[in-house]
Order: structure tokens, then sequence, then C-alpha cells
């Protein structure tokens, strides 16, 4: 049932083919007339093109769609049927002109893989390194502790920000924040505790119990003050494999970093940076 489906498209696309070529050939030889089917016609002659003209290679033909030819080391273990039907698809894809519209797709996929490929060219060529020791994986941990504590926040929201210096000395006071809320009956403020969370972190300049960001306008329009109540190391036995990776990973840059520049400078480049207009100078 499948092959005759397929003799039936195949059959289809013969008989589209010839009517496509009874129609160049009953085209009007005048350039003055008919200049937009002459270019129809054109552009359907240069989509398919890459499907007609495209040399044999070397191997075994075991079908021919239209004439392109398909090779038995080409299969990789895939149904025959299968592979001509996908090369219909493709001719029929050609011919609406998808070639076109994936171009770019295509050409920034094979650019990445240049650059890919040129960066395994320069770590395998690199000159031998040690190995990134133990010591170093210790020294990188204690030195970013911040990278690898976890900190508990909490949060007190009010609507005026004249309150924020208020609340805040009541904060480092020691105050609790439910009690501060409390004492301001006629004002809507609330207290809550957002838990353990990375992004709030940056709001503190030392991740240690008791810290006290500054004032936040939040993006509905009121204000808040956060405090750390509680902190958790990640383990160092937990930490070492990605800190590890990481340092790793940063003398691959370094490698790079170093071919790039002596790249430059061999192939005699030049860069130029041109400054975007500001959003300013656009808006104006």
């Amino acid at each position: 049932m499948a092959l005759r489906k397929f003799l039936l498209l195949f059959i289809v696309l013969i008989l589209i083919g010839c009517n496509q070529s009874d129609s160049d050939s009953k085209a009007p030889a005048d350039d003055n007339t008919g200049t937009g089917v002459k270019q129809s016609q054109s552009s359907m002659n240069e989509n398919t093109s890459v499907v007609d003209t495209e040399t044999e290679r070397e191997g075994k033909v075991v079908a021919r769609v239209n004439g392109h030819p398909i090779y038995e080391d080409s299969l990789y273990g895939r149904n025959l049927e299968y592979v001509i039907n996908e090369e219909i698809l493709y001719q029929i894809g050609i011919r609406q002109g998808l070639d076109k519209q994936y171009r770019a797709k295509a050409r920034n996929f094979g650019k990445n893989l240049i650059i890919q490929g040129i960066k395994t060219s320069i770590y395998e060529n690199a000159e031998p390194t040690k190995e990134i020791s133990g010591e170093e994986i210790k020294n990188y941990y204690e030195s970013n502790k911040d990278k690898y504590t976890y900190a508990r926040i909490q949060e007190i929201s009010f609507p005026d920000s004249s309150l924020g210096s208020e609340i805040k000395d009541k904060i480092k006071s020691g105050e609790e924040l439910q009690t501060i809320a409390n004492s301001y009956p006629d004002i809507p403020i609330t207290v809550k505790d957002i838990g353990y969370n990375r992004a709030m972190v940056e709001h503190f300049t030392a991740i240690e119990v008791g810290s006290v960001s500054e004032v936040i306008k939040k993006p509905d329009g009121t204000f808040s003050v956060l405090k750390i109540v509680e902190t958790k190391d990640v383990p160092f036995n937990v930490s070492k494999n990605s800190i590890k990776y990481g340092l790793e990973a940063k003398r691959r840059a370094q490698m790079v970093d170093s071919y790039i520049r002596k790249a430059v400078e061999e192939n005699n480049m030049t860069i130029e940076i041109i400054e975007q207009e500001s959003n300013k100078e656009k808006n104006q």
C-alpha cells in the first residue's frame, strides 16, 4: 500500500515536470512580454538546479528520484522507501524555495561548527598542563565562599519609602519583622518568608545571619527591606567537582584568548568597533 502511494506520488511529480517543460517550450520569446512568468520559471530552475545537476560520486546507486541518485552507503540502515520519500519531500521543499528560508540558519549552524572545530584543535594542540589539584579546588572554594552559601531571607514590605530608614533601624536593633509590622496598625505592612533565594542575595554586602539590605523599590510600586535569618553552606565535597569543571573551563578560555591574540597579530587582522546609537538618540 505504501509503495503504491509512492508510485502515485512519483507519477504526479513526473507529470508536474512534464507540464513545466511544456510551459517552458510554449513561453513567448519576446523579452518584453511575459516577464513575470519568465522570472518565476527562472526562479524554479534556480531552485531545482541543486538537485538536477548534482555530480554523481562513487558508490552503488540504489534508486533515483527525479534523476537524483540515492546511494547504498547513505541509507544508514534505513528503509529504502523511507529514504526515497524523504528525498521527494526535500526536492519539493527546494522547489518551494525553503532552502532560501533556512539558508541563514544553516549558515549560522555551519559557522558554529567551524568555531567549535577551531576550539577543539586549540585544546588538542595546547602544551600539556598539570591537572587541577585538590589544593587549587579547595583554595577556590574558600576564596569564594559566598558562591557556596545559601541564605534564607525574610522581607518586610511597606507602601511609603519614607518608612524605609525607620524600619531598617528597627531591624538592626534586633526587632522581629512581624513585630515591626504590628507596630504600624494603620499602614498595610506585610512580612513574607522568601526562603532560600540565590537571586535576592545580590541585595546584601555580606551573606551572614542578621544582614539587612537597603530599601528596595518593587515592581508594584511598594518598597521592602530584606533580612538574612539563616545561612546554609554547600559542603566542599558536594561542590568540588563543579569547581574543578569551572577551573578547567577558565583554563580553556585562556587558551582560546591567547590563540586569538596571536592569530590577529600573525594575520594582520583589523578590528573595528562601531558604537551604536544610544537609546536617547534613537528616540529623538
